[in-house]
């Protein structure tokens, strides 16, 4: 699918100059700044220097001081108190880090729960408190779930089990009726910063403990390697509060003390490296959610709470090997969901605006990685749906534009869903379907999103920061780059684009590569590599699944535009500037 450039509004000259005087910045990093919205003295600072920054007093979260109360009031009395989490990464290291908290600084042995996603499903259930009530728990507390778990929390009352929720995803109009729910997303929180991960609400518990009892809030640095990984592993804005725990926490990780993350940095030739948000999302996340998505994420727990290297390294080659059957499995679901919607619903990018495809052969856990692959092939809001025993868990990944949370929401009230089985936010979501239901769900879905949401937005935009010529590359622009770092939502690399280039040289195709995913369906995963000439300046380019730009760039070889990132590689110990193709035009 072909991709249209957006470029940004042009900053009043004036502006420009007067923050070049204030800030002492060159221009070219001014108008970066611009492009993302970031125009004013302070914001700037805070932006280029989030160490800068301080955190939010975490006492403005609607409900704090009663949470931080009951816990309290817990720990003097010596209540048994139970962490419940979820079993994808924000989930995991929220469970962790609050297990860590109060076992060193409150001296509390929690109990904890990651539910089994293949037989319990996600969030509290009736079981999970029954069984909390039977041995002795008197509090629970929530993590990255619990905001939709109204009968659940009811349920814990008539046990006389106190709940305390803490939670980033979108609520119901109706909350749970719990002893605290801290909650951004609440209507009625004015939290100023709405977009932590759930491993983010959980750390401004711990804050709000710290500051509570007194305690130096420094303790809270021994969590920002945690922190991050859920952080990062969410794919939340990384702007704010986020930023600032990504870019304090990456620092962290490069001299890891934990002993489970060290051993899987190992695992990963990354250990006492820098690390980048790049490295979290395709090197510890996927392991670490692979035990989740396969199996027992509770694996995943003990190596982050691990004091033993040889037993971290044990749980380290388990989750090797998930990560691997994990890849196998979402390899065929993919194939298979591509061969639905192509042969089976003669997909049709003009007129179809959604996809939502169903199968009782696919793996539960990875169909949330099979919508998000989906949605990067076609651009277009998509839900994957295992069935088994007449019950579908299905995953929704969407695009800029499409909530897809609301969409769930008028498919719910229209009886296709059912309250307690569905949640997320704007981008991902899950839910369970009475499998009779899906073809009325699959065309409600489809309906709402077709006449709703303008045709507009399901053109896949490629926003571009700044145009540039190749002589504005010079050899500081590597280290400004560095300065907008961690990249990740709502800070993206930047993507700078360059008009009348030519080709200089061969134009090859690497990677060259046929992966067979079954019998009925092959792909393959092709890349140009080239060398770019604007004027005396050359670069090396490689532009990833652009291959099919091949025959377009060496028939015309000139006159070509092309938006890229601009990265440094580094080979032998030396290091050069590489662009990194996103698109390429006549």
């Amino acid at each position: 699918m072909e991709k249209k450039w957006e470029y940004p509004n042009e900053l009043d000259s004036r502006i420009i100059d007067e923050l070049k005087i204030q800030t002492g910045l060159p221009e070219t990093v001014i108008r970066l700044l611009a492009a993302r919205g970031t125009a004013a003295k302070k914001e700037i600072e805070l932006f280029l220097y989030p160490e800068k920054a301080e955190y939010h007093d975490p006492f403005m979260l609607k409900d704090m001081d009663k949470a931080v109360d009951r816990i309290t009031e817990a720990l003097v009395n010596r209540e048994k108190i139970e962490i419940w989490g979820d079993y994808d990464v924000d989930g995991i290291t929220s469970v962790a880090m609050l297990y860590l908290f109060f076992l060193k600084w409150l001296g509390l042995k929690a109990e904890y729960v990651i539910p089994n996603r293949e037989t319990e499903g996600y969030g509290l259930s009736r079981n999970g408190v029954k069984e909390a009530a039977d041995n002795g728990i008197s509090l629970i507390i929530t993590v990255d779930c619990g905001i939709t778990s109204v009968n659940e929390v009811e349920y814990a009352k008539t046990l006389g089990v106190d709940v305390i929720i803490t939670d980033h995803h979108e609520p119901d109009k109706e909350l749970p009726e719990a002893y605290a729910i801290i909650d951004p997303k609440r209507t009625d929180c004015t939290y100023p910063f709405k977009h932590l991960a759930g491993v983010g609400v959980a750390f401004k518990l711990i804050q709000g403990i710290l500051l509570k009892n007194e305690m130096p809030l420094k303790i809270i640095s021994e969590f920002l390697d945690i922190a991050t990984i859920g952080t990062a592993a969410d794919i939340v804005p990384l702007m704010g509060e986020n930023r600032k725990i990504v870019s304090d926490g990456l620092k962290y990780l490069e001299n890891c003390k934990n002993i489970g993350i060290s051993s899987l940095l190992k695992k990963l030739n990354l250990f006492q490296k820098k690390i980048k948000v790049s490295n979290i999302l395709f090197g510890l996340a996927p392991r670490l959610n692979a035990v989740g998505r396969m199996g027992d994420a509770n694996r995943a727990v003990r190596l982050l709470l691990s004091n033993d290297p040889f037993e971290a390294s044990t749980i380290v080659e388990e989750l090797e090997t998930e990560n691997k059957r994990r890849r196998e499995f979402d390899t065929e679901t993919l194939a298979e969901a591509i061969r639905i919607i192509e042969q089976d619903d003669h997909f049709d990018p003009l007129t179809d605006k959604s996809i939502v495809v169903a199968n009782s052969n696919w793996h539960v856990g990875v169909i949330g990685i099979v919508a998000s692959r989906l949605v990067e092939k076609y651009y277009r809001p998509s839900v994957v749906i295992s069935i088994n025993n007449g019950v579908g868990k299905g995953s929704c990944r969407s695009i800029p534009g499409v909530n897809i949370y609301d969409v769930l929401t008028e498919c719910y009230k229209l009886n296709l869903l059912e309250q307690e089985n569905f949640g997320g936010h704007d981008y991902a979501a899950g839910f369970e379907i009475d499998s009779r239901n899906i073809p009325a769900f699959k065309s409600k879905f489809n309906e709402i999103i077709r006449t709703t949401i303008p045709d507009k937005d399901f053109n896949q935009l490629l926003k571009i920061d700044l145009k540039i010529d190749f002589q504005d590359i010079d050899d500081n622009i590597i280290e400004i780059l560095k300065m907008f770092e961690p990249f990740g939502p709502a800070n993206e690399q930047p993507v700078f684009a360059t008009e009348n280039v030519e080709v200089h040289g061969d134009v090859r195709i690497v990677g060259n590569k046929t992966n067979t995913f079954s019998h009925k369906l092959k792909t393959k995963e092709n890349h140009l590599k080239l060398k770019i000439r604007q004027g005396n300046f050359v670069y090396d380019a490689i532009g990833f699944n652009l291959a099919h730009k091949y025959d377009m760039v060496n028939d015309l070889r000139y006159g070509l535009k092309i938006a890229y990132y601009i990265e440094e590689n580094i080979w032998n110990s030396n290091s050069y500037i590489q662009l990194k193709l996103q698109d390429i035009t006549a």
